[in-house]
């Protein structure tokens, strides 16, 4: 991409030019009387990058397996220093399917008119990012924006599929031609195409050249078109930088397109061994092997990096490509049949980790017997350790269960994997022949036909769920305890510290009872409560020195009903600034994130591909911390802001909130200041203050639920401060406020916090990262390695505000802002370790 790094003289911006301005005062001021000297500046235009960037991405469904790449694709623009602008936007149609829609990548809200993409001075590039299989690319509905971008400006389409590829799309519909240009930056309306197709010159039935390129010129316009591979951008930037010598590939597509009908990817007369050699033939050997090694694993886009990076190391994102085009898998959403319209439940929005794959039965059976024995096992080998790890269980124990004890692993979270690995593995097997594995396939397809085990009721667990719960790991001194309610288990390690018997008085048998790892969905609602139930709230205060709090919490059903009540016990330290609680947040794990089934449905209710970023679900330990048990208030942020004394590295407004109250959250404030308030507060009571990171926020605002909101299925406005005006579920609309209100006049939550939903923002210590793919399992902020990055990157926020939507209030919600910007509707609240001490 080096070619395209040139600079222009910017038409409205302007700079001194210092060897001019010296000349000229001086001249000036040479024979004054007075020997004064005069300043006479002179100006220059200023030399700026000679392109900006406009990235598109198609807003269609088959994009979901590709739109990941388009962030990156984005940031790579970005640092190559190529250009002095790069945005990212989404690009479809309106509600009607009339008109182009063109909207920012994150936000619906903010849309863009077609025209206003043309640069008046065509100094800017628009990248147009698609695979090219929608019915609007076959129907050329496009084509019409595509020529009046390309009389003014460089429009380019990037193709996900590497160039062999691209004859399964809707660029088969033109003609593929190689483009020159002998001018920088000349638009690409312009650029020549070297030689005209032969099949187009016998279509057009005519001799001389001359006439046959004036011809196709008026019927035709050229669209350069580019892959991800370093050739093709290559000599892709040397054709936009006006390199004679230099060729690029593009299509000629119709100015008046012709509607047609798409075509099927594997034509109906050819079997499947046929469609399988057609494949091997043409698609590169990689891909090849990639196809046949998912013959023997249950297929999603995770499983099938995980075969890539374990098995096929040296495949690459392209070799997806192409076994995804081939046709061979059938895509499922919630075990149905996917529908490529936009309507469907499939969509741009759906997060590509939530589809599964299908091979048919005789396309499975031959590709096997391609793969061989050794390798299908080898295979089935990569995958058992990828489900026991998210198990936390070693290969051999969960061989072990899925052969002789499944019904234990048919209740955990991974149960679908489990049952569609079992599913597969069982047909492997089969083919082996031998009677060992004839017998370990039919235990595996017996597990695939014996029904799901019931769900466990686990409403008589609520009120054991805070106080009790973190009584039984303190009193082991530390996490020798750790507590795991899953679908059909309860799980206790290691009891061995004699201080839980002195402490709570168990009897041996209730403490093999806490211990054991064979506790099950019969046993649990009997026997464990029996031992929690022996506990006493004292012990906690006695251990800490902590003051004792206590109050009530609530659950809603979805009408907003209120449906149980619980108490609340937590234990907090009070610290200067005035009325700061320091609440005691017990260690624990949970799953941080949002199920792809209900990504789905979010995103389906309210469109936005915002609600992916809380992908995947992930299981997450918590080490124990004291979190304040409200948003900073504005009385406590004055105390601190004006200790002018204190100051570490900025100055602090002492009252920026534009909504006034002492007892009212501080607002207005950007996560620089929050970090300054941490470190001011860490200065002057010689303990470590810091924002919580994003897992140690939604741990604390979950205290133990699932369920969208810690207080149950939807909000009320008798529960949080927010924007009404949306309704989540089928609660009433009730009172919108348009301002925050003073913290702690709702109900907290089952760790006695208060605001966690709505009344302001929280800014959290984290990065932000547009998903948990590579997020840290232990709780601490994910951050940029290198101090720079971390100063140039975006923070995370968490809880919504009093202007916020019910959606976005959720305790799995992201959002994030530049780490300078505040608002007012931005506050945060603070976190000291459970060392406390400096």
């Amino acid at each position: 991409m080096r070619p395209l790094i040139q600079k222009i003289d910017s038409a409205t911006q302007r700079q001194i030019n210092l060897n001019s301005t010296v000349q000229k005062s001086a001249e000036y001021s040479i024979g004054k009387k007075d020997g004064s000297l005069a300043l006479i500046p002179v100006y220059q235009a200023k030399k700026v990058r000679s392109l900006e960037v406009v990235l598109l991405i198609e807003e269609w469904a088959s994009m979901v397996f590709w739109k990941e790449m388009a962030g990156e694709i984005r940031d790579w623009l970005e640092q190559i220093g190529a250009f002095r602008d790069v945005k990212l936007y989404r690009i479809g149609w309106d509600e009607d399917r009339q008109n182009l829609a063109i909207r920012t990548y994150s936000n619906d809200t903010c849309s863009i008119h077609p025209k206003d993409l043309i640069h008046p001075r065509g100094e800017r590039l628009i990248l147009f990012y698609s695979d090219c299989t929608s019915p609007d690319w076959y129907q050329g509905r496009y084509n019409q924006a595509l020529q009046d971008w390309g009389k003014h400006q460089i429009v380019t389409l990037l193709s996900p599929f590497p160039e062999a590829m691209w004859e399964r799309t809707a660029l088969s519909r033109g003609w593929f031609v190689s483009l020159v240009n002998q001018t920088p930056r000349k638009p690409s309306q312009n650029w020549r195409f070297t030689s005209i197709p032969l099949l187009l010159q016998i279509e057009k039935e005519e001799e001389n050249q001359h006439i046959l390129r004036e011809t196709i010129q008026k019927t035709y316009f050229p669209l350069p078109t580019i892959s991800l591979t370093p050739s093709s951008l290559k000599a892709w930037a040397l054709v936009v930088s006006g390199d004679s010598n230099a060729t690029c590939a593009g299509v000629l597509l119709e100015k008046s397109p012709q509607n047609r009908e798409i075509p099927a990817t594997i034509s109906p007369e050819m079997s499947g061994k046929q469609a399988l050699e057609l494949f091997a033939s043409t698609a590169s050997p990689l891909a090849w092997e990639l196809l046949k090694k998912l013959a023997a694993a249950p297929v999603n886009l995770p499983i099938i990096r995980l075969i890539q990076s374990k098995l096929l190391s040296a495949s690459n994102p392209l070799n997806i490509a192409e076994v995804i085009l081939s046709g061979f898998l059938k895509v499922y959403l919630g075990g149905e049949p996917v529908k490529w319209d936009k309507g469907g439940k499939f969509n741009f929005h759906t997060p590509p980790n939530s589809l599964d794959f299908e091979l048919d039965d005789e396309d499975r059976e031959l590709l096997l017997t391609e793969l061989g024995n050794s390798r299908a096992l080898e295979v089935i080998f990569v995958l058992s350790e990828y489900i026991a790890q998210k198990l936390n269980l070693s290969t051999t124990t969960f061989f072990g269960l899925i052969l002789t004890n499944p019904q234990v692993l048919l209740g955990k979270e991974a149960a679908n994997l489990v049952r569609a690995f079992a599913k597969v593995s069982a047909k492997v097997f089969q083919k082996l022949g031998e009677a060992k594995y004839q017998e370990i396939s039919q235990k595996l397809q017996s597990m695939v036909d014996s029904p799901p085990p019931p769900p466990v009721e686990e409403k008589w667990l609520r009120k054991y769920k805070t106080v009790t719960i973190a009584k039984v790991k303190e009193l082991t001194r530390g996490e020798e305890i750790l507590f795991q309610l899953l679908k059909d288990r309860l799980k206790d390690f290691s009891v061995e510290d004699g201080e839980l018997y002195q402490r709570l008085r168990l009897t041996p048998e209730q403490l093999k009872i806490l211990a054991s790892e064979e506790i099950t969905a019969e046993t649990i609602p009997v026997q464990f409560r029996e031992v929690l139930d022996n506990t006493e709230e004292e012990i906690i205060t006695e251990k800490f020195n902590l003051t004792l709090f206590k109050s009530e919490t609530v659950f809603v059903d979805e009408t907003g009903q209120i449906t149980a009540k619980e108490p609340v016990r937590a234990f907090y330290f009070e610290e200067n600034p005035p009325s700061l609680k320091m609440l005691y947040i017990p260690s624990g794990e949970f799953w941080m994130g949002t199920e792809a089934e209900e990504i789905a449905r979010l995103v389906e209710k309210y469109g936005g591909d915002w609600f992916q970023r809380e992908s995947p679900r992930h299981l997450v330990k918590i080490a124990p911390f004291y979190l304040s048990q409200t948003p900073i208030t504005q009385a406590q942020w004055l105390y601190i802001a004006q200790r002018e004394d204190l100051k570490v590295e900025r100055d602090l407004n002492p009252e920026p909130s534009h909504f006034k109250g002492s007892t009212n959250p501080v607002e207005n404030v950007s996560w620089l200041d929050a970090v300054e308030f941490c470190q001011r507060l860490s200065k002057m009571t010689k303990k470590q203050y810091r924002l919580p990171s994003e897992a140690e926020w939604e741990y604390a605002c979950r205290a133990g639920t699932t369920t969208p909101f810690h207080f149950g299925a939807t909000l009320t406005s008798n529960l949080a401060n927010y924007n009404t005006t949306q309704r989540f579920a089928k609660e009433p609309a009730g009172e919108y406020r348009e301002e925050t209100t003073p913290v702690g006049q709702f109900p907290p939550n089952g760790f006695g916090l208060y605001d966690m939903h709505g009344n302001v923002w929280e800014w959290c210590q984290d990065d932000f990262w547009e998903n948990y793919q590579g997020a840290p399992n232990d709780g601490s902020a994910w951050q940029e390695k290198s101090k720079k990055q971390q100063n140039q990157a975006n923070k995370a926020l968490r809880g919504g505000s009093w202007c916020s939507y019910p959606d976005v209030c959720r305790s799995a919600f992201r959002r994030y802002f530049n780490r300078r910007v505040y608002d007012i509707d931005f506050g945060f609240r603070v976190v000291c370790g459970a060392g406390r001490t400096l």
